[in-house]
């Protein structure tokens, strides 16, 4: 995998987008899967666990070299904002964004389909703010 990435970086794309399975194995010292990642988003549920976790992914992330590693929030409910910014300033967690829960995207989950158009109107809102996030953080501008 790491090869076949390598290559599609090198030779075929400017942005190549890869969704990985949950685990820290991609980051092994030997190189891991990821070696060649410019940005790491790491997705976090709204839990103190998953955003700990998310801090020592972060750790290992920079130990292999990858400049930019941010948290995404998912699936966010009413408080879980609040509780994304304090408990990641906590363990040095940037936040890239924070993804709401949607029920349209759990029935289109259930039926093995894309949103309909018009579907998850705040998911796909909140995805386009972390895209603008992460493109103004690879050309160095910072997020606003």
């Amino acid at each position: 995998m790491r090869s076949i990435l390598g290559a599609a970086i090198d030779e075929e794309a400017d942005v190549t987008l890869v969704d990985m399975e949950a685990g820290l194995e991609h980051l092994s010292r030997s190189g891991g899967t990821l070696a060649y990642a410019d940005v790491l988003l790491v997705v976090m549920e709204p839990s103190r666990k998953s955003i700990l976790t998310a801090g020592r992914t972060i750790v290992l992330a920079e130990e292999l070299g990858i400049p930019r590693v941010y948290g995404v929030g998912n699936k966010a409910q009413e408080g879980d904002e609040e509780f994304f910014r304090e408990v990641c300033a906590e363990y040095n967690v940037p936040l890239a964004g924070i993804v709401p829960a949607n029920v349209d995207v759990v029935e289109a989950d259930r039926r093995g389909e894309l949103l309909a158009p018009g579907e998850g109107l705040a998911v796909r809102e909140a995805v386009v703010r972390i895209l603008d996030f992460v493109d103004h953080a690879l050309v160095g501008v910072g997020p606003s």
